[in-house]
Formats: structure tokens, sequence, C-alpha cells
């Protein structure tokens, strides 16, 4: 009689932003296998790859799966499978592999917990204390990195290389991703390195996570560190034992901290889930999880969009008709008195140039991409090449600043005048709508209702 395979505890951790797999032995407790991606908004069908890798390793072997995370408990009924609270699954996961764990600090995608510990005495076994979570904002976490590293034109994986060689902290709100962007806008603006701000950023963290998060519970040594950010992100464990004020040997970093909670919701089954039966079924789970992600818009009760069909999109179109906008063709041999404004805010860098009459010949907008003086002058440099190019010849009269960076760019281009930004916008409008009263601004970082009374600015909120 052909003797039978053990089934393997199995762990998958669905997260905002993350799927873990942890395949476990469940003798000795041993990670056989184990795989952390990105899902891409795509949950359904990272959990049904990770799931269908893990079978393909292990095709004798039955499975007992738990699932956990934010977005776990749905894949835990479509499979039948086991479901686990997060912070449950990584009290069980530190217990078994770190008892000597005091506090544990868990940063994912989009969430972050501290978790407290105490040593009870009499059953000789470690028990959660206390436990403090972020709310619903995602500031201090994956996501906030994610944000930063896309305002600096940065990959994410390249961020703690960058932050590695930082060498000045300034301060950053690490409250929330808009926040610390308005406060990074200026300093990109000043011309402060891409290095400073993303060491800086993670020290934004670090103090959101102690002060926000913490609220005066003290960090008691051991201190265990876990979760994507923290294992790709080497730098931010060392902003965080500098701030708490840990020596090395009450640091603990785990061999594979992205999986840690992974591997906590598979020791579940033999405990929180060993009076049940496993139900899962191989083929059922991964025939339930293709339905799952094949789902059509509908079925998944996703909001109506924005144009029904074609018809409506292009009634739309028609009723708000694009600007069209008549920019001149360079003359050759002809020479142009030109003013030309620049406005540099603080996500794109834009700047015209207009003629005596105050006549658009020429304009710029793009992304400022974190260089926002580069991004300009490769403007400017490409403005010139296509006017002399053509024959034109510029006679540059002028030149004003405005925006987050007025001052940077007056210095760096030896400007004739700059001005704040609520003074250029109210003398547009008057240019363009004498008898104007009331301008609404949206820009990158921040919103402006400014009032005028006979031309004269006489409030902005």
């Amino acid at each position: 009689m052909e003797k039978q395979q053990k089934a393997l505890l199995v762990g998958i951790d669905v997260g905002s932003t993350t799927v873990k797999i942890a395949v476990l032995d469940p003798d000795n407790l041993q990670v056989l296998h184990s795989r952390y991606e990105r899902h891409n908004a795509e949950q359904a069908v990272a959990v049904r790859n990770l799931l269908t890798e893990a079978h393909e390793l292990f095709p004798e072997n039955d499975f007992i799966p738990t699932f956990c995370g934010s977005a776990g408990q749905p894949y835990a009924e479509v499979t039948r499978g086991f479901f686990l609270q997060e912070v449950v699954a990584n009290t069980l996961a530190i217990k078994a592999f770190y008892p000597e764990t005091r506090t544990a600090v868990e940063l994912g995608g989009q969430d972050a917990k501290v978790i407290f510990f105490e040593k009870d005495e009499t059953r000789d076994q470690l028990t959660a204390s206390d436990m403090r979570m972020n709310g619903s904002c995602a500031g201090g976490t994956g996501a906030f990195i994610d944000q930063i590293a896309e305002l600096l034109h940065i990959k994410t994986e390249d961020f703690n290389a960058y932050a590695q060689r930082g060498k000045n902290v300034y301060e950053i709100s690490g409250r929330c991703g808009v926040f610390a962007k308005t406060d990074i806008s200026p300093l990109i603006n000043q011309g402060v390195s891409r290095e400073d701000i993303a060491l800086s950023a993670f020290h934004a963290l670090v103090k959101q996570t102690i002060g926000g998060l913490a609220q005066g519970m003290t960090f008691r040594s051991k201190v265990i560190f876990e979760g994507g950010p923290l294992t790709f992100n080497t730098v931010l464990v060392d902003v965080f034992t500098e701030r708490i004020g840990l020596t090395p040997d009450e640091v603990i970093i785990p061999e594979r901290p992205e999986i840690i909670v992974a591997c906590g919701a598979a020791l579940s089954p033999r405990s929180f889930h060993a009076d049940k039966p496993n139900r899962y079924s191989r083929l059922e789970a991964l025939n339930a999880l293709e339905e799952f992600s094949n789902k059509t818009p509908d079925q998944m009760e996703f909001a109506r969009p924005f144009f029904a069909d074609k018809n409506e999109r292009e009634a739309f179109h028609k009723r708000h008709p694009k600007l069209e906008e008549d920019l001149p063709e360079p003359h050759e041999g002809k020479c142009y008195p030109v003013w030309i404004g620049i406005d540099a805010g603080s996500t794109t860098a834009k700047f015209v140039m207009i003629d005596d009459d105050g006549k658009l010949l020429d304009k710029f907008y793009a992304p400022n991409q974190g260089e926002p003086l580069e991004v300009v002058t490769q403007g400017l440099k490409d403005l010139r090449d296509r006017w002399i190019d053509a024959g034109a010849i510029l006679n540059i009269k002028g030149v004003g600043t405005t925006g987050y960076g007025e001052n940077l760019f007056a210095k760096a281009y030896h400007a004739d005048y700059h001005c704040v930004e609520t003074v250029a916008h109210a003398r547009a409008a008057r240019q363009f709508a004498p008898d104007v009263s009331f301008i609404l601004d949206i820009g990158g970082q921040d919103m402006k209702a400014i009032s005028l009374s006979e031309g004269i600015v006489s409030g902005i909120i």
C-alpha cells in the first residue's frame, strides 16, 4: 500500500498591494516554499498563480490553507480555506519563531502596526498585550514610499539606495502622502537632492510610526521588524533603530520579514482551527479562483463608467470641445521681441513666450520629475533650437518667475522679475478678463480661491 503524503500547512497573506504565500512542513515548521509578489490590483489572479505554483512544487501533498490580510477573507470563502485575522497570524509566528520579541513593528502596503508583547510567566508563553494600527490613511506605510518615489521620479526599488546616499535630514510630514508632498515640493524647487529627500522621507515615516502609532508606548527590546517595506529598505530599519535608541543586539531582523504573517497564518490549523475539518480541494479551489478572477465589472458590482457607450462620450466632447490654440509659425529672418514667464509648480513646470502685445508665441508644460531646473532648462533649449532652426531671431526683453520655485528659478536664470503666484494670477486674469472678480486654481499640491476687487487681490483661501 502506497504511503500517504502528509498535508502541508499553507499561509496566504492577501494584502493591499502584495500577496505572500508560505508553505510549511507540519512536523518541523520548516519553510519549504515562499513567494512575495505585487498583485497590481489583480488579487485573484495573483492568489491563483501562487497556489498553482505551490501545488506544482508539491503535487503529492494535500494543502491546509489559511488566508489572512486586509483582503484575505473573500479568498478563504471562495477556496473553502480557513481565515485568520492578520494581527493574530503575526502573533502566532512571533511566538513560534521569535519568542524573545517584546515589540513588533510591521509595515505593509497600506497599513502599519505596532504590537506589544508580554511574557506570561505562569504559562511560560508570549502574549500580545497591546496593538496599535493606522486608520484609513496610508501615511507611514509602503504606499507612502511609493508616492514619494513617484514624486522624485525614481523607482520604488531604488528608493533605499537613494536614502543610503543621503546626508541631510529635512522636516517632512509623515502623516499623509499629500502633506509630505506639500513639504517636499519646495525642497525640490530649492535644489535639495533626491538622496536627502529620500532619507528625510524615511525619518518622516519612522516619526509617524513612533509618535502617531505607538502614542507614548515604550518600544521594549527586543524589537522585530517585519513586512515588505522593512525587508527591502534596510536604511528604514537603521532609522527606526536610531530613533528608538536600540543597540544591534536589541533588534531582530527575520530571515524573510516579508512572509512572517503568512507563516503565522499557516500555523493556525494547529491551534485555532484544530477541531475543524479541512474542506480545501485543489481542483475546486483553483477553478473557483479562475471564475472569481474572470468576473465582469457588472458582476463585481463596480461603479457605472463615466460613459455608457461611444455615443455618450462623443456627446460629452461635443458639449465641451477642446480649446484650440493657434500658435504662430516662426518666420525666417524676422526678429521677435519676446518675454518669458516661468511657473515652477509643485509637480509640473510651465513657461510661456509672448510678444510685446501679450500674444502667445510658444509654451511648455511638463512634470518636473524631481528635477525642475533640468526640465525647464531643457524646455528652453528646445524652444530656442526650434525658433533658431526656423531662421527666426529671438530678442529676449525680460524673464519673470513665479510658483513654488520662484526664487530658485529667479537666481538660476538671473530673472528680471519674480512674484508670488497670487499676484501672477491676478495680473494674467485682468489681461484676459478685465472684469474678473474670482479665480479658482487647482494645482498639483494646493488649491487657491482668489477674490479680486477692481483688479486688486482682496482675499485668498
